[in-house]
């Protein structure tokens, strides 16, 4: 659990470090911010994408996935809760506070050092890439945290629950996963991270939330493909 606890922290720091100067920031720089974090968005997600080996399966688990997230409107929760957490931190006047919140939420959790962080470090104990996602996840949050605000900062309990409860997974049921069953669930949060993407550089709405199921769905079609 340790990696994930500097992970929170650096989330945390990079956020106040951004905030510091959110509000000095005109709009037409935080266009420009918001467009340049989503184009290196695209690309994170799409290298992550690539590396399916069974692009029918993924599609396949995206929109199954999607149909049932959107059944359960995972997203629709991920926005209550950050109006909770938006209501008992004093941020009821910061209209940016539920979309930095959802946006840093999916994108610190989502991504293939996410899942394959946690299962080497629930697996093996080995936290190294965990602490390579927190350097990283320490300076998006900068440049999100510029452009969004304290919803941002929020997205700490995002990564803590969720980063933690998948390392603790792995602790109980990890040993012998397959990496390829690892991989083709990066490959499906790939897919996520590029809706992220579209979603910062505002040339759509996609709820990608509502497609969190799909990494699952896309870990159980590996783990049934013959050998």
């Amino acid at each position: 659990m340790f990696p994930t606890l500097v992970n929170t922290l650096a989330v945390v720091i990079g956020s106040l470090a951004g905030m510091a100067f959110h509000g000095r920031l005109t709009q037409r720089f935080r266009i420009i911010l918001f467009q340049s974090i989503g184009l290196a968005t695209l690309v994170i997600g799409l290298q992550e994408a690539l590396k399916t080996q069974n692009i029918p399966f993924l599609a396949l688990s995206m929109i199954a996935g999607a149909l049932l997230g959107e059944g359960i409107d995972i997203e629709g929760r991920l926005q209550a809760l950050g109006g909770w957490i938006k209501k008992h931190v004093g941020q009821q006047k910061n209209p940016e506070f539920i979309d930095g919140f959802v946006n840093a939420s999916l994108l610190f959790c989502v991504g293939a050092m996410s899942v394959v962080g946690s299962f080497r470090a629930g697996v093996e104990g080995n936290g190294d890439i965990l602490y390579t996602k927190s350097m990283l996840d320490g300076h998006a949050a900068i440049f999100l945290a510029g452009a969004m605000g304290a919803g941002v900062m929020a997205s700490a309990v995002s990564v803590l629950g969720f980063q933690g409860g998948l390392t603790l997974l792995f602790i109980a049921f990890g040993r012998g996963l397959p990496d390829f069953v690892i991989r083709e669930v990066g490959a499906a949060g790939g897919l996520l991270i590029v809706g992220i993407s579209i979603n910062l550089l505002d040339v759509g709405k996609i709820r990608a939330g509502n497609l969190l199921p799909a990494m699952l769905l896309a870990g159980i079609l590996a783990w049934m493909q013959p050998g």
